[in-house]
């Protein structure tokens, strides 16, 4: 585990099952007092002193309980109900989008957000923003945004580049997808970097079902932010 301060100022189709492979997937970053550790695809572990916290967990067969789970999406690398209920506990609670919901009704206490719409759970507001493509249309897939341990986070789930992330505000760490075909490719997903301007950047969705190049990602970027490769 690396630690870093923290720098100051389509259709609905999905990518078939491959094989669970995929290189430095379970690295870890502790950022000031928030750990960052990414498994496959765009599954994240973000755990500040106070709570744990899961985004679209997929292939984890055990690990830290979950205080919240976000689900962005209803594609099968996305939602895993299998491994949500693996790190789910009595009291977790599941923010996902509406279709996500309805799907994850017999795991406990689900929170339905629609983008536009916030909530705030264990501790940590939440904001789900536009994210869209061809594969996923309007609607489909939600980003979110949340503040926990003081930090802005941003999730992008699968989406391209698109109008409306010039409205998502000022964010401390952007997970982006760089994997091309369903999501951003390097050059897009830099792109959107320089817009939003994050003090860190940390690259998903890449290796498992798609390409993907962290390292082109992370050059593309320069200095606009720095890039964390997990």
């Amino acid at each position: 585990m690396s630690t870093y301060p923290l720098p100051a100022p389509e259709r609905r189709s999905g990518p078939a099952v491959p094989p669970r492979k995929e290189a430095g997937m379970g690295h870890s970053v502790t950022i000031d007092d928030l750990c960052f550790q990414r498994f496959t695809q765009s599954s994240f572990l973000i755990k500040s002193p106070d709570v744990v916290i899961y985004v679209d967990p997929h292939q984890i067969d055990a690990g830290e309980k979950a205080d919240l789970i976000l689900v962005t999406h209803e594609h099968f690398d996305h939602l895993d109900p299998a491994t949500i209920a693996a790190l789910r506990k009595d009291d977790t609670v599941i923010v996902a989008n509406a279709s996500c919901a309805q799907r994850l009704e017999d795991q406990g206490r689900v929170v339905a957000l629609e983008e536009g719409q916030t909530a705030s759970e264990k501790g940590v507001d939440i904001r789900a923003v536009p994210g869209y493509n061809d594969h996923h249309p309007r609607g489909f897939n939600v980003g979110f945004v949340f503040k926990v341990a003081g930090k802005t986070v941003y999730h992008a789930g699968d989406t391209s580049r698109v109008p409306e992330m010039a409205e998502l505000g000022s964010i401390d760490v952007a997970l982006v997808p760089i994997g091309g075909t369903y999501t951003m490719n390097e050059e897009a997903a830099a792109a959107l970097v320089r817009d939003l301007k994050p003090k860190v950047a940390i690259p998903m969705h890449y290796g498992y079902a798609t390409g993907g190049d962290p390292k082109r990602f992370a050059t593309l970027i320069g200095d606009a932010a720095q890039v964390i490769i997990l």
